[in-house]
């Protein structure tokens, strides 16, 4: 739950140096790779991580984001990953699944199974929990986290579960299978 001290919304962004540290100090903003990797530190039960593109050597398979998700699994909090099938493959799922205790799920769009050329879903989010989320236009990719400009919102409370719904509900209609 959110804290009195803390915004209930608050802006998230990615940009290319030499602007990306001095425009988030100068707009009082979070920086996406920073908030991404903190949702998954300060998980307890799960995390719900989305984009359709994920690259190899970025993201979720190399560095402070990597770092963080397998930290996670070992202390027990469950992840789904959502992504393209094609995406899905950059992971080291041997890797992700050594001694840990948390569980990792890998959810694919139905409309990609079906058809490898068609997205499915272009949503980017990360939930934690059901009380933080965050909503935007990074993927978890290299240009994604570090290069392109990108803006989202980090969100608490009513919105954050309204977020955690729309997953579950979407799972539960099969929008995104469970591929592993």
């Amino acid at each position: 739950m959110a804290s009195n001290f803390e915004p209930q919304v608050q802006l998230v962004i990615t940009a290319p140096e030499p602007y990306g540290a001095a425009l988030a100090y100068r707009m009082r903003c979070r920086m996406t790779l920073g908030v991404l990797t903190q949702l998954l530190a300060q998980a307890k039960k799960y995390v719900v991580i989305a984009a359709p593109f994920m690259q190899a050597g970025y993201g979720l398979s190399r560095g402070a984001l990597a770092d963080a998700l397998r930290a996670a699994l070992q202390r027990g909090v469950n992840i789904d990953v959502v992504s393209t099938g094609r995406s899905l493959q950059t992971l080291d799922m041997d890797s992700l699944r050594k001694d840990v205790r948390g569980n990792l799920r890998l959810f694919q769009p139905k409309a990609n199974i079906t058809d490898e050329y068609r997205l499915g879903s272009h949503a980017k989010f990360c939930i934690a929990d059901g009380e933080r989320a965050y909503v935007g236009s990074a993927n978890l990719t290299g240009p994604g986290l570090s290069e392109h400009l990108e803006m989202g919102l980090l969100v608490q409370g009513d919105v954050a579960q309204q977020i955690d719904e729309f997953w579950r509900y979407s799972v539960e209609i099969e929008m995104f299978v469970s591929v592993w």
